[in-house]
């Protein structure tokens, strides 16, 4: 069977800093919504990580390894996931994520 790759990198605000094939949607606060263009066979795997504080923000070396991002609920044609805090707090962040799946 074929394999289908889509990945990103999406910043906080819910636009695209890079990748294609997908349309981030801001669902509120840390909560986003990554529709794939062209839906998947099946269920994709979905990995996804935080970036905080900048894309390149190379001399940045706090933050908490709290921080972290959730998959909510994956389906053929979309991912949900929440960002948050180290407190736990939903916030809006950066992340990346990849989703690899049936063609």
């Amino acid at each position: 069977m074929a394999q289908k790759i889509v990945w990103g990198c999406v910043n906080k605000n819910g636009s695209i800093y890079s990748g294609s094939g997908f349309t981030p949607v801001q669902g509120g606060r840390g909560i986003y919504d990554i529709v794939f263009q062209t839906p998947f066979q099946t269920t994709p795997s979905i990995v996804a990580t935080q970036n905080y504080r900048n894309w390149t923000e190379w001399t940045w070396e706090e933050g908490n390894t709290r921080d972290n991002c959730v998959l909510i609920a994956a389906d053929r044609t979309k991912f949900k996931m929440a960002t948050g805090s180290g407190s736990g707090d939903k916030e809006d962040r950066n992340f990346c994520f990849i989703a690899i799946g049936e063609v």
